[in-house]
Parts: structure tokens; C-alpha cells; sequence
């Protein structure tokens, strides 16, 4: 560990303390705070999210008190720079192995150490390999492919592509009257950066995200791509079939690689720089706080000039609406949108679903259907539909009601749009039976039939 990292820590360490460096407090209003620290989640200069017991933070304190901001810097070992698991010809050895290809892994380096016969087995430890490497600058493994190499891009023409992403927002009075936490769904057409739907949810799961894609849709046709990282919205069976049903691109990102999505990421942070930092103390209901990010968008970010395409957004737009693709005709998007969940139909003729037993039609008995249903109405029940096309409503089990109904017996319904056959089995069989059981001439040839 370098001094820059080594400083980087006491930094955090320093926020981690907050007010007690200057505070005059007393024993148990420190013994709280050192309570309070303990419970909270501190990000970490290497980012991961940590926490930190209590009996840390006091020693924390106490080191600060005695040594100033010196002694909250992590000790150095005094034979810093040198490995005592492993010797240092193999150090040297280990370290030329990777830099020759620096693609190796620990892994492979180990083993290939063993099979040469220069370690016995389980004579390194990939703990010790992996300090030794970073202690020379080459622990990383560079990346493979395409993704290695960043290239600032920028689309032709509107609609050609769409970057979709989340952001966290602020803590907002939520439907309940509750405060909850914010999310910001959001998508950009890449060519002109005019934000073709923009809003805070309190959740990011794919029924939101799916009806801000819906809501830029109806406004602004198809793009051509849809662009978005691996989360699990984006990676739904639903979004998949909306976009195949609208000859629309699916496109993901590489595992680990958001960076990808530059244009989308630089957007975030003009809205919290621009937006958020301006909110005041007081949180917002979730409408007022869209009220406040749409105002902005509309008088502030699509009107000014963008600095990546040095013309603003909307009269960019408007100049390419010739460029547009408008949903096709005939194409229904509140039923495109509907969220599908197979479902075999029990003996009793009902299926489980969110809990509840629904009612279908008796004659799908024991048969698979699949249910759509409107994500964002928890009160609206789905509906049953087969092969593609819709067969019955649903209703939810009565079984007080049921014990008077009629039942009724299942014999099909026949295909209004089949041709008659013209066959009568029940005239078939009379014919046959008088014809067998009547009496026979004397002068009337026996026929084998008969």
C-alpha cells in the first residue's frame, strides 16, 4: 500500500468520525455516536459498501486524539515490499511468468509452477501470489475483446439508438405517506440527446421501467436499438418479447461494463448536479418531484445547446422526425405490454395466481394457458389466452357462490368457421340397426352386410 492509498483511508476514516474531531461531547454522547457510526454503511475508497464496529470507531477516536491526523493513517509493515511466504528467486520468477502474458491468471501461473516442478503442490497460496503481483503493479488482468478500448460514438440520425438506465434518487413521500427512496428510469436517443421519457419511480423493477419505455414509444415511435446494462429489468422475458414483437434491437452491455453507456452516465450527473443539488431540505412527494425534473427538461436542458452534438436537443429532433419510426399500425401496446405467466389449470377449473385462486373456463382443465395480466394495476385481474389469442376472462374462486351453480357438462364448442361435414352419426347408426333387424324377402339376394 502506497502513502496516496494509505492517506485515501485515513480520509475515510476521517468521514466515518464526522463531528466527533471537534466536538466537545461527553462520554455517553460519544459511547452514542460510536453506536450510531457503527449501525450506518460507509463506502469505502476501494468502493464496497462496509460497516465497522463500534469498538473500531472508539479506537479511531482515541488514535485522532493522541496522534492528529497521522495516527488514523493503516501502519506499514517494516519489511513492506518483500514476501515471506515465498522466496525471492520464485518471487522474481512468479512476477516475470505474468508479465510475459499478462492475461495468466494466479491460478494458471500456480499450476504451471507445479507442473514445472519448481513448487510442490499447494506450496503457494493464491493469497500470497495475488499480494506479490500487486506489489509489483501487475495483479490486474487486462480485458479481452472490444470492451478494452473506449471510443466516443455518436449516432447519425434519431432513433437509431436508445440508452435506457436507472439512477438512485431522493428520499420522496410516497404513495402510502411514507418516505421511501427514488429511482430515476430514464431513456436517451444517443444522436440528438433529447431524453425521450424521463421519470422518478420509487421502484426500479421492470414494470417501471417497461412503462417509461412504453410512455417514450407512444411519444416517439421505435428506435432501431434499445440499449441497457445486465440488470434484472433489462434482462426480463417481457422487455425480450416487446422488442421482438417491434423489430426492435435488445442490446446489452457487458457484464461489469456501465461505462459503456457513457452518453446516459453523463446525463445522470447533470441532473444531480442541476436538479437535485437545488432541492431543498424538505422531501418532495413523488408527483412534485416530477413536476420539478420535467420543468427542467423543458425549459432548461432540451432548449440549450448540448455540448457533445453543439445543437439543443429538441429543435434536433424535430429536425429528424422524418428519421422517426412510428409503432405499426395495428399493433396494440397496452396488449403488448402485458406481462405473461404460464399456468397449468387445476381438476377444479381455477389456476393460482399472486395468491389468489382465478376461475377459468371448465374445458381447460388440466391444460397449460398462459395468463397476461397489467403489471401496474395489482387490482386488475389477467386474462386467459392460448396460442397466442385470447380465450376467456378470469374470476376469482367463490366457493360459497359455487356451491348453487349449475354445472355444466363439457362437450367442446365446435369451430364456427369449420365447414359442416354433413355426417349424422345418430342417422348412421339408426340405418344400420334397421337395417340389420328387419325382415328379409324370400326373393331378396342376402347381402353379406346384412
Amino acid at each position: 500500500m502506497d502513502e496516496q492509498d494509505r492517506q485515501k483511508i485515513a480520509l475515510w476514516r476521517v468521514g466515518v468520525l464526522g463531528p466527533l474531531l471537534s466536538a466537545e461531547l461527553e462520554h455517553g454522547d460519544r459511547t452514542e455516536y460510536f453506536q450510531e457510526a457503527a449501525a450506518r454503511r460507509h463506502e469505502h475508497p476501494e468502493g464496497q459498501r462496509v460497516r465497522v464496529t463500534a469498538r473500531t470507531v472508539q479506537s479511531w477516536y482515541y488514535d485522532y486524539q493522541h496522534g492528529g491526523f497521522a495516527a488514523l493513517h493503516p501502519k506499514t509493515r517494516s519489511d513492506q515490499g518483500t514476501s515471506k511466504a515465498i522466496a525471492p528467486h520464485l518471487a522474481q520468477l512468479i512476477v516475470r511468468a505474468k508479465k510475459e502474458k499478462p492475461r495468466r491468471s494466479i491460478r494458471r501461473i500456480i499450476r504451471m509452477l507445479e507442473r514445472a516442478k519448481v513448487v510442490k503442490k499447494a506450496q503457494l497460496s493464491h493469497s500470497s501470489v495475488h499480494r506479490l503481483l500487486a506489489r509489483h503493479g501487475a495483479s490486474q488482468q487486462p480485458k479481452r475483446g472490444a470492451s478494452a478500448e473506449r471510443r466516443s460514438f455518436l449516432f447519425e440520425h434519431a432513433g437509431e439508438l436508445w440508452m435506457g438506465d436507472a439512477m438512485h434518487g431522493p428520499r420522496v413521500v410516497g404513495p402510502n405517506g411514507k418516505l421511501c427512496k427514488s429511482y430515476l428510469l430514464s431513456e436517451v436517443d444517443c444522436a440528438t440527446r433529447f431524453m425521450v421519457h424521463s421519470y422518478f419511480a420509487v421502484s426500479e423493477g421492470d414494470a417501471e421501467h417497461e412503462h417509461g419505455f412504453k410512455q417514450a414509444l407512444l411519444k416517439y415511435g421505435r428506435p432501431r436499438t434499445y440499449y441497457v446494462d445486465r440488470g434484472a429489468a433489462y434482462r426480463a422475458n417481457s422487455l425480450k418479447v416487446i422488442c421482438a414483437e417491434l423489430g426492435i434491437h435488445l442490446l446489452h452491455t457487458a457484464p461489469g461494463d456501465a461505462a459503456a453507456k457513457g452518453g446516459i452516465e453523463r446525463w445522470h450527473r447533470t441532473v444531480r448536479d442541476e436538479l437535485l443539488d437545488e432541492l431543498g431540505p424538505t422531501p418532495l412527494t413523488l408527483g412534485e418531484l416530477n413536476a420539478k425534473l420535467w420543468a427542467w427538461l423543458g425549459s432548461e436542458y432540451h432548449s440549450r445547446i448540448h455540448d457533445t452534438t453543439q445543437r439543443a436537443p429538441r429543435e434536433h429532433l424535430l429536425s429528424q422526425c422524418d428519421q422517426l419510426r412510428p409503432v405499426p399500425r395495428g399493433v396494440n401496446l397496452d396488449e403488448l405490454f402485458l406481462h405473461r405467466r404460464q399456468r397449468l389449470v387445476r381438476k377444479d377449473g381455477t389456476v393460482r395466481f399472486e395468491g389468489r385462486l382465478l376461475e377459468v373456463r371448465a374445458e381447460l382443465c388440466g391444460q397449460y394457458v398462459e395468463l397476461r395480466f397489467d403489471p401496474t394495476d395489482p387490482q386488475a385481474l389477467p386474462r386467459v389466452f392460448r396460442e397466442g389469442r385470447f380465450f376467456c376472462d378470469t374470476v376469482v374462486l367463490d366457493r360459497i357462490r359455487n356451491s348453487t351453480r349449475h354445472r355444466h357438462r363439457v362437450q367442446g364448442e365446435p369451430d364456427p368457421q369449420t365447414e359442416p361435414s354433413g355426417l349424422d352419426p345418430l342417422a348412421l347408426i339408426e340405418a344400420e340397426h334397421y337395417r340389420r333387424v328387419r325382415p328379409v324377402h324370400p326373393d331378396e339376394p342376402f347381402s353379406q352386410e346384412d
